[in-house]
């Protein structure tokens, strides 16, 4: 079954839920906000103490809900209907994973996070009962491996994950263990995120240039994408240029921040999460959920008018 929830109506509500991740403090970091001039730039990041970054690129996952699926006749996996699948690469058409897999270099939290639910009704409940991380998969570009041009996805369900389209099963995280994970590694971290900001930032840009690098050795690539592509590449389409907005200005020491949440969304398709040890505040959670309210009532109504429109259409009903 196609999902009826968006990749940015999924990635809102995990990294919602993710605010009040105990026993770490999980802020998303988008640099509109920093733009407006919010203390310490984001949701909630404290510069002063120390953190790491965490890359999530989110997907909306098919649902399959019969026997016959080709995973469980052909390939012969052991997965339990209903299970998931989402793409990671289409034949010849996206170098992302090769670039996700050099950012993913053992020093950058990169995962790949999918729901297991496809429904409007399955999100809102899992939203209402903090369920959204508990009903999702985390899986490193690391543990897929490098890709070659065909087409491949990930299919899973409660238990396992599988790599298609050579079907092999692959590692993954739950919420649970991936709060293990980046407890310990955040133990180790002591340096405040204003001093480890700008290594931060080296690391991603240079993980980026790698990938095109490798792209182009592999034949993939006609020439490399000169390095000014860094600041430009968004702002391009097939049918012209989009008019640059200038930043709006901001304190010196949140540019590394906005800069870091800034190319990995334009570099990689990835939302930036600031992880350091502590809670959130009531207020700023509250401020999420009225927000997420609001979009989801308006996803209902647009939803409702296209079932209606498409009944007129058929003849089902009078306009």
């Amino acid at each position: 079954m196609t999902p009826e929830i968006s990749e940015f109506s999924y990635g809102f509500a995990l990294t919602n839920e993710l605010v009040g991740w105990a026993p770490l403090k999980a802020a998303p970091v988008f640099p509109s906000l920093i733009e407006e001039g919010r203390h310490g730039g984001g949701y909630d990041v404290k510069l002063e103490m120390p953190g790491l970054p965490l890359f999530f690129q989110f997907k909306r996952a098919d649902c399959m809900l019969r026997s016959n699926a080709r995973e469980i006749t052909k390939d012969r996996l052991t997965l339990r209907v209903p299970f998931f699948r989402f793409p990671i690469t289409q034949s010849g058409k996206s170098d992302q994973h090769s670039l996700l897999l050099e950012l993913d270099d053992g020093k950058n939290g990169v995962f790949y996070a999918a729901p297991r639910f496809y429904e409007l009704s399955e999100i809102d409940q899992a939203w209402s009962r903090g369920e959204v991380a508990a009903r999702s998969i985390f899986i490193r570009p690391q543990s897929i491996g490098r890709l070659d041009s065909d087409s491949h996805h990930i299919a899973f369900d409660n238990r396992r994950a599988y790599l298609c389209s050579e079907p092999r099963p692959i590692e993954f995280q739950t919420a649970a263990s991936l709060v293990e994970r980046l407890a310990s590694r955040l133990a180790a971290e002591t340096r405040p995120l204003s001093d480890a900001l700008p290594e931060f930032n080296t690391s991603l840009t240079d993980a980026w240039r790698r990938g095109k690098q490798r792209i182009a050795e592999e034949g993939r690539l006609g020439q490399l994408i000169p390095n000014n592509i860094l600041a430009d590449r968004a702002h391009s389409l097939p049918g012209g240029s989009v008019p640059r907005r200038e930043p709006t200005a901001i304190r010196d020491e949140l540019r590394p921040l906005r800069q870091l949440a800034d190319n990995a969304l334009k570099l990689f398709n990835a939302q930036l999460i600031i992880v350091q040890k502590g809670g959130q505040t009531g207020a700023i959670i509250k401020r999420r959920e009225a927000w997420l309210r609001g979009h989801y009532s308006s996803m209902r109504r647009n939803r409702m008018r296209k079932v209606r429109d498409r009944n007129v259409l058929d003849g089902r009903m009078c306009p």
